[in-house]
């Protein structure tokens, strides 16, 4: 939702983090426009075509094409929920 990512960018920008990125399920017609124009407004770095607990797996450890992160904050189903406290 473009409201999660206004909510948690803008924070993470008022807390000096340097790198943002954003994971977003995709949809039939790519990433939601709204979605994108939140995340250039609010300076996000990356933005990423992914969701679910594999999303959570990518941004953990990391992939060819996911640069790990430090810390992974918003919403999700039960799976992601349980993929946060996993790891």
């Amino acid at each position: 939702y473009p409201s999660t990512v206004l909510m948690t960018a803008t924070l993470a920008q008022v807390a000096g983090v340097k790198h943002i990125t954003v994971v977003t399920p995709p949809q039939p017609d790519g990433i939601c426009k709204e979605v994108l124009a939140v995340c250039f407004i609010t300076g996000v770095n990356h933005v990423y075509q992914v969701g679910g607990a594999q999303s959570i797996a990518a941004l953990t450890y990391g992939t060819d094409a996911i640069k790990k992160v430090d810390k992974i904050v918003g919403p999700g189903n039960q799976f992601v929920a349980y993929a946060k406290k996993y790891v």
